[in-house]
């Protein structure tokens, strides 16, 4: 290996890395499918039952349609 690397270290690192791309993509999921909930209620005329929303939040949304 090159730069003084230890086979177990890139084990390690690689490790790490997979499992935090792990985590990136099911909270990646958790967002598009709340953003697919609101657009939906939106479609349908209904605001949010979770009034902590914000209008930021809102414009977010609709930035992505």
């Amino acid at each position: 290996m090159e730069a003084g690397w230890r086979h177990g270290e890139v084990m390690r690192s690689l490790r790490r890395l997979i499992a935090a791309d792990n985590m990136t993509q099911k909270e990646n999921a958790k967002v598009e499918a709340q953003l697919a909930i609101a657009r939906a209620m939106i479609r349908a005329g209904r605001r949010s039952p979770d009034r902590r929303q914000t209008a930021a939040h809102w414009r977010l949304a609709a930035s992505s349609w």
